[in-house]
């Protein structure tokens, strides 16, 4: 049975919380995401994580993503992009890191031009607004 190279930790949290108790639970997420790694004896340094957030109505789905290994190494070879809503939530919770990060994590490697037209295109076809990813999108 070949070992696991990921792990995923869902979390849903309510819009209407103050800022201060989000967060709270984002961080509580990774430090069990961290404990978790160690137990099966994976580095968490040596680990690269994704965060995704979906939008429901008044809550946040929150789901932090462990890659290590032949995982880790598929999502930054560029071959295998995130498409759809999952690049779109991808996107958006990782906007914060930069651009460069952002299209590493949603699996474009270093080809930022082909993850920008790719977010843009993606947007426009789920009828985002385009605003929601300014940081991203020149």
């Amino acid at each position: 049975m070949p070992k696991p190279t990921q792990a995923h930790l869902e979390r849903t949290v309510n819009k209407n919380d103050p800022l201060q108790l989000r967060q709270q639970t984002l961080s509580q997420m990774q430090y069990y995401m961290g404990a978790k790694l160690l137990e099966v004896r994976v580095d968490p340094q040596a680990v690269m994580y994704r965060w995704s957030i979906k939008n429901q109505e008044d809550k946040q789905i929150c789901t932090l993503s462990a890659f290590w290994g032949e995982s880790r190494k598929k999502i930054l070879s560029g071959e295998e992009p995130l498409k759809g809503e999952e690049l779109t939530n991808c996107a958006r919770a990782n906007a914060s890191a930069g651009v460069e990060t952002a299209a590493k994590l949603c699996g474009f490697g270093s080809d930022i031009e082909r993850f920008q037209a790719t977010l843009k295109e993606t947007a426009q076809e789920l009828e985002l607004p385009i605003k929601s990813f300014k940081k991203l999108i020149a």
